[in-house]
């Protein structure tokens, strides 16, 4: 059950007039049908002018770019607008990316994920655009070993719709020794479709999310308050 992570490269090539200085502009994206369109968690619409190798391959990805109106570069970008932009490989990632799993009346997926469990180092940035939940991770490995890592909740148990409250477990595996490789990546993970319509009349959902950070099964928890439009997958 558990998600061999992978990162795929994304390149492009450079013309001798292009450069390596640093764009204007980043953001973390979901990628639309063909990479034509790129849905940016802070509310904009990028359309590429430019193709970079692999990027329609993903479903997520932290881009770097400058807007194709060279006199706007630098400007505030709006939410809701569509902006036609140039990608620079160079600076763009693949971001890791694996749904979500529903471990009610799934006792396979329960053993699967708990009896190889490992700590992981910290969690941050935790939160939930474009139908996923986003947050970077920092946890040790074996260089160039596999590791695992998935998000799972039951979706009886987890779920207050009293509280509007939804909890998730982040289950982690270097599935390798000695583990004395430190990784911090970010990672996204695609939010059941339904989710949202058990919390059809809440103003915000609470996000909260756990991890195992000892070998004695200590953890600790991460919350984040989101709007319920957050937990929408873009209209492609």
């Amino acid at each position: 059950m558990a998600a061999l992570v992978s990162v795929v490269a994304l390149s492009s090539c450079l013309g001798e007039s292009e450069s390596y200085e640093y764009p204007k502009y980043e953001a973390v994206v979901t990628v639309g049908a063909d990479a034509k369109k790129l849905y940016s968690d802070g509310g904009q619409v990028l359309k590429p002018v430019n193709t970079i190798t692999g990027l329609d391959k993903v479903e997520r990805a932290y881009v770097a770019f400058n807007l194709t109106t060279s006199e706007l570069n630098g400007s505030t970008l709006e939410q809701g607008m569509t902006y036609d932009v140039e990608l620079d490989a160079n600076y763009s990632y693949s971001i890791p990316t694996s749904p979500v799993i529903d471990l009610y009346d799934n006792a396979v997926a329960v053993d699967s994920l708990t009896q190889t469990q490992k700590p992981i180092v910290s969690v941050n940035n935790l939160y939930v655009k474009n139908g996923y939940l986003t947050a970077a991770l920092a946890f040790t490995t074996r260089q160039y070993a596999p590791y695992y890592v998935d998000l799972a909740f039951d979706s009886e148990k987890d779920v207050d719709e009293n509280t509007n409250t939804v909890t998730f477990t982040l289950y982690y595996d270097c599935n390798a020794t000695p583990a004395n490789v430190q990784v911090n990546y970010p990672f996204s993970f695609r939010l059941p479709s339904g989710l949202f319509y058990r919390f059809s009349d809440a103003s915000s959902i609470n996000v909260v999310l756990k991890y195992m950070v000892g070998l004695g099964g200590e953890t600790n928890e991460l919350t984040c308050t989101m709007k319920p439009e957050d937990f929408f997958l873009p209209s492609y």
